[in-house]
């Protein structure tokens, strides 16, 4: 199981690196990061394989964030692969919130699906044939 962090702050473009750099200083590495200003406030999410670490130094530096689990689905990089897992989880009763890829190397590609129902999905996925759970 992989967890997105996402956090939320007004101000400037270095302050939003600002934040991002605490956990460089910490020796987190970050496997995605995606960030935009909505509305007057910067929101960073990111996926890294430090969870606990992102904690500890966020609670220390006194940041607010949110974290969810969400899923990392690999399968083979050809066409229309993302749209049958989504297909899948969709048919299945399950809300997907957001989706976005992970990596893509060769003959394999990986996407991030945040879920509304975390176990479910990865049964689902786990029958589909060419995918795997990272």
């Amino acid at each position: 199981m992989a967890t997105e962090f996402e956090m939320s702050f007004t101000g400037s473009s270095k302050e939003m690196l600002e934040a991002i750099s605490l956990l460089a200083e910490h020796n987190v590495n970050l496997e995605t990061i995606a960030t935009a200003k909505v509305d007057g406030r910067w929101v960073i999410k990111f996926l890294t394989g430090s969870e606990e670490e992102v904690r500890r130094s966020f609670m220390k530096a006194d940041f607010q964030f949110k974290d969810r689990p969400v899923l990392v689905v690999e399968m083979k990089n050809k066409p229309g692969q993302w749209l049958r897992v989504a297909k899948a989880l969709v048919g299945a009763g399950i809300e997907i919130t957001a989706s976005y890829m992970l990596s893509q190397k060769d003959d394999r590609q990986s996407f991030v699906f945040a879920v509304s129902d975390h176990q479910k999905a990865v049964s689902v996925c786990r029958v589909l044939s060419e995918c795997s759970i990272a």
